[in-house]
């Protein structure tokens, strides 16, 4: 089956949202939202549009080289588009805070904010927010959201927000911080003590995943010796961690995950 009879259109009404099953293992692997016959298009993207959504592309290409079909259902109908962006969002916010089932999808929904336990909602929420004023270093400000994951350890935590960065060799000369930053509020400060470039230091590298290519060659981690010694926070690092960035004037694009913070002049 390809598409829906218009009888079924009718029934489906404006918006409906809907998921892709795999069904090797009978895991959803992709949620959307969708109108008309919106929910069979994605298998025709993955021979027109290779490039694009690679995982939930690879999840496809991989179901049919095994000689099998991606099961679709259809979860809610007749809704409105604010009503589908709504669930949509919401659906992919618990699989992903349940981790059982990793979803395919690039983002996390329309207008979304992740599932966070009462307890994280509170502390990024809640946390007091800095202002210009409060900044007396320079700060480099790492947004680890994608890196970041429930439970980790306190090693793995550091390690993922140590590099790798395309940053400058002589900007962070500069550095007497670094913020590591989820969802805004500041969960790591740390302060380096050496810089290494991937190349010259292949061996020390932060993350088993990192591989080293042209691209990544010549991006950047530091070494805090202070942590890694044990030493307790010193007073600034103390100051600033917990608090939050929502409110600074400052590049907080998702796709760029470095930016920087200065004493006002």
């Amino acid at each position: 089956m390809d598409r829906f009879s218009e009888k079924s259109l009718l029934s489906l009404g404006d918006y409906y949202v809907y998921g892709l099953i795999d069904p090797r293992d009978n895991q959803i692997f992709y949620i959307g939202k969708g109108t008309r016959n919106r929910v069979f298009e994605h298998e025709r993207e993955s021979l027109n549009s290779p490039n694009s959504e690679k995982l939930k592309l690879k999840t496809i290409s991989e179901i049919k080289t095994a000689g099998l079909k991606v099961l679709k259902i259809i979860i809610n109908s007749n809704l409105t588009e604010s009503e589908a962006f709504a669930a949509e969002a919401s659906l992919i916010n618990v699989f992903n805070y349940l981790g059982a089932v990793k979803l395919t999808n690039v983002v996390a929904g329309h207008h979304s904010t992740e599932a966070l336990s009462v307890e994280d909602y509170e502390s990024i929420y809640g946390a007091v927010e800095l202002t210009q004023d409060d900044i007396k270093h320079r700060i480099l400000v790492i947004k680890i959201n994608r890196l970041y994951q429930r439970n980790m350890n306190r090693d793995a935590f550091y390690d993922s927000v140590r590099g790798v960065w395309r940053v400058s060799k002589e900007k962070v000369k500069e550095i007497e911080y670094v913020f590591g930053v989820y969802n805004s509020l500041i969960v790591a400060v740390y302060k380096p003590t050496e810089w290494f470039v991937c190349k010259d230091a292949s061996d020390r590298l932060p993350r088993q995943d990192i591989v080293l290519t042209p691209k990544t060659e010549n991006r950047l981690f530091f070494v805090d010796e202070g942590y890694e010694q044990g030493q307790p926070m010193d007073e600034n690092e103390q100051f600033y961690y917990g608090k939050s960035i929502a409110n600074m004037k400052l590049n907080q694009s998702a796709q760029n995950p470095i930016t920087y913070l200065f004493p006002a002049q």
